[in-house]
């Protein structure tokens, strides 16, 4: 079943969702730190981030856990800790 929206919000979505698209693409990869936003950005899972990067969880875990210098640092901050409170509450209902 589709889900109904309106026009306007549609185009709302759009913008927030280009403003992500140019967000990452024009993100600088100056650290490793930088490198492991980015990637964590493009593919949403820790796991991946590791083996792409050949780096440890618990250091990729820090990185991303830690206060965010630039916009996309909090947005992928702000994004994990929402992902992992989910999954508890989810886990906690059952």
């Amino acid at each position: 079943m589709t889900k109904l929206i309106t026009l306007e919000r549609a185009k709302k979505e759009i913008e927030r969702m280009q403003h992500y698209v140019d967000l990452v693409e024009a993100y600088p990869v100056d650290s490793i730190e930088q490198e492991i936003i980015k990637e964590y950005a493009i593919t949403n899972s820790i796991i991946k981030v590791c083996a792409n990067l050949k780096l440890e969880r618990e250091f990729v875990l820090n990185v991303i856990k830690g206060r965010g210098s630039d916009e996309l640092h909090k947005m992928m901050r702000s994004g994990y800790f929402h992902k992992i409170n989910r999954k508890k509450r989810k886990a906690s209902i059952l």
